[in-house]
């Protein structure tokens, strides 16, 4: 099943404004303590994805429809959609130079990069990245996080403007809430499609 385009609002034609936007990176580690000495040892297992949880402004029916209809075509769990938080844009630029394995988090770029900082987000693929450490224009080391999902070719376009991820819903309920003065309410938990 193809991944299905976040809904536009049909009264502004833009995607829906999101009021509220929780999100968070989540790993899998494992820590075990020794209850005597309180030494421990981690062990940091490969599992790493994104979460949110995203609330819509209030909206009339008019606007609700198209989001109520893009809800219920997701089936749950079972379909997918592309999504990205309207606010992590970015004028950067960099192209990867040679090839880079998956599970890598970090990947060389070209000269022609620009100066990226810490905190910007970018797509590579289907998926969203965060940096995490400064890098200078021109040719050099970019680490990022989580890791590659594929191997990356040399020659891709790292996509810093309004980046996006391919999610699913996070449970198969999906609901919504209706005012007595037809004024919709949605909250919606997702979770990144690996």
């Amino acid at each position: 099943m193809t991944a299905i385009a976040f809904p536009n609002d049909p009264t502004t034609s833009s995607p829906y404004n999101i009021q509220n936007m929780s999100m968070r990176l989540r790993r899998t580690v494992a820590v075990v303590e020794s209850p005597f000495t309180y030494d421990t040892q981690v062990h940091a297992h490969q599992g790493a994805r994104w979460e949110a949880e995203v609330t819509l402004p209030p909206l009339t029916h008019a606007q609700a429809r198209g989001f109520e209809a893009f809800l219920v075509a997701l089936k749950g769990r079972e379909g997918t959609f592309t999504f990205g938080n309207p606010l992590h844009t970015s004028t950067a630029t960099a192209v990867t130079s040679g090839s880079t394995a998956i599970r890598s988090t970090s990947l060389i770029t070209t000269a022609a990069a620009s100066e990226i900082k810490a905190g910007n987000y970018f797509q590579l693929g289907d998926y969203l990245y965060i940096v995490t450490s400064d890098k200078s224009s021109g040719a050099g080391t970019l680490n990022f996080e989580p890791p590659l999902r594929q191997t990356i070719a040399s020659g891709q376009t790292l996509d810093f403007t309004l980046p996006q991820s391919t999610w699913r819903m996070s449970a198969n309920d999906i609901g919504w809430s209706i005012s007595s003065a037809s004024i919709y309410g949605f909250t919606f938990s997702c979770i990144e499609a690996l």
